[in-house]
């Protein structure tokens, strides 16, 4: 097994090696940063060892400072270095996925936060459930590892470490209480439970309003998880958290089932996310709908806006790309939508003027997008709040495809580069989607060559998220690269495609 630290110590080696060519030339990162050309910052970060840019980066890097190929060959040391970890993390996914780990029912070195000595019992009961057979109500067996977590450990550590994840046992609502880095090694086993329905289930006779903040905190935690182990590995999880948040919406009255109405609301968005990242678009629709309607329901008017915002989004590269402007401006127009949300929706309008072919109204939205986030206040939700993907990278991405629909390649190019090597490095599959169209902006412009090398990084993420619409990209991309099989980086890219399956 390769070791993360490894990896971690070649990225920042790299850097060292870029700074140090950087020095022998007697150049500032400012000066090296318009050679290539990235912002400064970008520059720095790289050689802090902070993140690191594609191959395109390096190969200018290379141009600008005549480093005699020093710099492209370490860059392919760490590349081969990085998919051989990421193809291990998938490997060992897909191993948990169908029970081939042993001993992962009581992660080893994981501690649960202590609980009561009844509830401590009533775990010990459902760690011990059958793992070949569904558990108690509809309870089954990736669960019974995670109450295993629970009771596993006998040491404290910080609520900061933990996070509470509700279950359905015996009729009640149960909060069973892991560590984080036990429920993010479990989520990847989790990928067999079924929704758990009603029928055969007692009712909870009272419903704790803190189980809010609960599915709050793991929402957040899975969103984590997905980016790390892609969509496919937790759709079946959060599918079964939305029904046990159903079930317990059901029993409450007032402002508790408003509250679980708007938790239900962002679960069932959250799933059409995952859905739609695994190409599943008639399932996201369904998501995306339910989540709207109980928005409506709740009276939640910032969430209301941000569904708004991602039916104007999805409409993209639709037959009703002319509701694209319309659905974004209604979500601007609803009361107390913030900053960051109105950021969002600026971008949608953007892309719809795109889509009309009118540059100068997509340039105004970008500015305003742009003028929004730069003023915006950090949101108080910190990386869960509503906007909070919208940063400078995120608009320069989106920037980036508009220059592509208004056929200015070059521009789109500039865009997207600048958005991919400053992405943050947790974001892997987003950074993925962005580097597969840099791809096709890059054979818009005529470098096909570009293009396949570009697609072909895009291609690796896409393998190691399991994400469809980075494959789909790719795939697309390959077929008009087809003429140019010819040039060894497209023939590379084809054979690449041909055997990830």
């Amino acid at each position: 097994m390769i070791d993360p630290q490894r990896v971690d110590d070649a990225k920042r080696a790299l850097g060292a090696r870029l700074a140090a060519w950087r020095n022998v030339r007697g150049l500032t990162q400012l000066a090296l940063a318009r050679r290539v050309p990235v912002s400064r910052t970008t520059i720095a970060g790289v050689e802090r060892g902070q993140q690191c840019p594609d191959r395109i980066f390096w190969q200018r890097c290379e141009a600008a400072l005549a480093a005699g190929g020093e710099l492209l060959a370490d860059y392919d040391d760490y590349r081969r270095l990085k998919q051989q970890l990421d193809q291990e993390k998938v490997e060992a996914a897909q191993r948990m996925r169908w029970g081939e780990v042993e001993d992962r029912s009581l992660p080893a070195g994981t501690h649960g936060v202590p609980v009561t000595d009844p509830a401590r019992e009533s775990l010990r009961d459902l760690a011990a459930t059958d793992l070949t057979a569904g558990g108690p109500n509809g309870l089954t067996a990736p669960l019974a590892r995670v109450a295993g977590a629970a009771v596993a450990g006998e040491t404290d550590f910080h609520d900061g470490d933990a996070v509470t994840l509700a279950v359905m046992s015996d009729g009640q609502a149960m909060s069973l209480r892991v560590s984080r880095r036990a429920l993010l090694e479990l989520a990847a086993g989790l990928t067999a439970v079924p929704v758990v329905t009603t029928t055969g289930v007692s009712h909870p006779r009272s419903v704790d309003p803190a189980v809010v903040d609960h599915f709050a905190e793991l929402r957040a935690l899975l969103v984590q998880a997905d980016d790390l182990l892609g969509g496919l590995t937790i759709l079946s999880t959060v599918e079964q958290q939305i029904a046990l948040i159903a079930a317990l919406r059901r029993q409450t009255r007032g402002q508790l089932r408003n509250r679980l109405l708007s938790t239900e609301a962002r679960w069932s968005e959250f799933a059409g996310w995952l859905s739609d990242d695994l190409g599943d678009r008639a399932a996201g629709d369904r998501w995306l709908d339910r989540a709207g309607s109980m928005a409506q329901e709740a009276d939640d008017q910032e969430f209301w806006a941000y569904v708004l915002t991602r039916k104007a989004q999805r409409m993209v590269g639709t037959g009703d790309e002319d509701c694209v402007v319309g659905l974004a401006r209604a979500a601007s127009r609803l009361p107390d939508t913030p900053p960051l949300l109105h950021a969002f929706a600026a971008i949608q309008q953007a892309h719809g003027s795109a889509i009309a072919q009118d540059a100068s109204a997509f340039q105004a939205a970008v500015e305003r997008a742009h003028t929004l986030v730069a003023t915006a206040r950090p949101p108080s939700g910190g990386s869960s709040a509503l906007g909070s993907f919208c940063t400078r990278p995120y608009l320069a991405a989106q920037e980036g495809e508009g220059w592509l629909r208004l056929n200015q390649p070059r521009r789109a190019i500039d865009s997207f580069t600048n958005a991919v090597n400053t992405w943050p490095d947790r974001y892997r599959r987003e950074r993925g989607v962005y580097l597969s169209r840099t791809a096709h902006a890059y054979l818009a412009a005529s470098e096909p060559g570009q293009a396949a090398t570009v697609a072909a990084e895009a291609l690796t993420t896409a393998t190691t998220t399991g994400s469809v619409r980075v494959r789909r990209n790719v795939t697309t991309l390959a077929r008009r690269l087809e003429p140019f099989s010819s040039q060894p980086e497209v023939r590379q890219l084809l054979d690449q495609l041909a055997t990830s399956g």
